[in-house]
This record gives structure tokens, sequence and C-alpha cells, in this order.
């Protein structure tokens, strides 16, 4: 079940990578192997820290209620990241919406719009760029990372695996930038990142 649980953690986590990969695939700006490794070891720390004080916490919750708690909180953000899909898709097709709860900060702006990141326009994304993306990609999965502490998925597991995804997905990001699997995978990624937490949060509740 830990492995399990952590590899759907994992991949709900990544798929903003695959998605600010695609952006960069779809532009051609390229992001060489040691701003990938940088990406994949900043982001597994911070999967690390995250989980570790969600442990902690767990010192605080009735151990009897910590799977359910964790739980809750990971279906939580799933519907928060289901929100946030509906806000997106009707911000694109012109609605107002200002009456949602958005978030307007810097680390939120370069998910939505990697391409900022290339400040210099060189179509590079050097080592600079590379951990500012890294921390805007740290900060947006931190209460992820919690909440999976909280309901005792393995920290082990998960930080291993986000390692190998998060490679694995910027690399599949720039291959398959020009087909039709790209627009799905943008269009939908908070959709799917969401539903994915939803059942992981209800595996934990129920098992």
């Amino acid at each position: 079940m830990n492995y399990l649980s952590s590899l759907l953690l994992t991949l709900s986590s990544n798929f903003d990578t695959i998605s600010v990969s695609l952006s960069f695939g779809m532009k051609k700006i390229h992001i060489n192997k040691t701003s990938t490794l940088l990406t994949a070891i900043f982001t597994s720390l911070g999967t690390f820290i995250s989980m570790y004080l969600g442990k902690v916490l767990l010192h605080f919750i009735d151990p009897n209620l910590s799977n359910q708690f964790g739980g809750t909180l990971l279906s939580f953000i799933g519907v928060y990241f289901i929100i946030e899909y509906i806000r997106l898709k009707k911000k694109n097709n012109g609605y107002d919406t200002s009456h949602y709860i958005g978030d307007d900060s810097h680390y939120k702006n370069i998910l939505e719009d990697p391409i900022i990141l290339d400040v210099n326009k060189s179509n590079h994304i050097d080592l600079l760029e590379a951990l500012i993306l890294s921390t805007a990609l740290t900060i947006n999965n931190l209460i992820i990372g919690i909440g999976a502490g909280i309901a005792g998925i393995s920290i082990s597991i998960s930080v291993f695996l986000n390692f190998i995804v998060t490679i694995l997905s910027i690399y599949c990001g720039n291959f398959i930038c020009s087909t039709y699997l790209s627009s799905l995978l943008k269009k939908y990624n908070n959709l799917i990142s969401g539903t994915i937490l939803i059942i992981v949060g209800i595996l934990k509740f129920i098992i």
C-alpha cells in the first residue's frame, strides 16, 4: 500500500513539472542535464522536508486518527486543485474569476507561465533559473508533502520516486511537446492531480 500511495502522490505532485516542461518544449527552451538534476534534487529535498514536518505534526494528533486526518487533508487539497482547474479554465475563456480564491504569488505565476523564467530570452534554462523553478515547484507541493507525512506515506519511497519521476517528467515533456497528448496534459493537469490526491486521501482514510 505504501508503494502505491507513494507512486500516486509522486505522479500528482509532478504534473506541474510535466506542464512546465511542455511549455519549454513548445517554445524551444532547452533545460540541460545539470539544471534537470538540480530540479530533481531540490524538489526531492523539499519532499523530504515537508513530509518530515508532517511526521513531526503526528506528535500532536491521536495516532488512531492520523491516517484519517492526513487522508482528509490530501482530499481537501485535491478538491482545491480541481477548483483551480475550473478557475483557470474560466479565466482562459475570458470570464471574471476574481471571486475565486486565487494565488497571485510570483511562484504561482511561474507555474502558470514558466516562459517568464527565461528573462534574457536565451532559450536556455540556466542553474539560477532552474533553482527558481525548483523553488516554485517545491512551494506548490509543500502542503501535499505535509499531508502525506501525516497520513503515514513512506518518506524514503516518496523521495526516491520524486527524484526519478521529476527527471522523467522533464525529458518526457520535451519529447511529447508537439503531440496532442501535450495539450491534454497542460489543459487537465490540475484536474488530474486533484483527482489522484482525492483517491490517495480516500485510500488512506479507509485503509
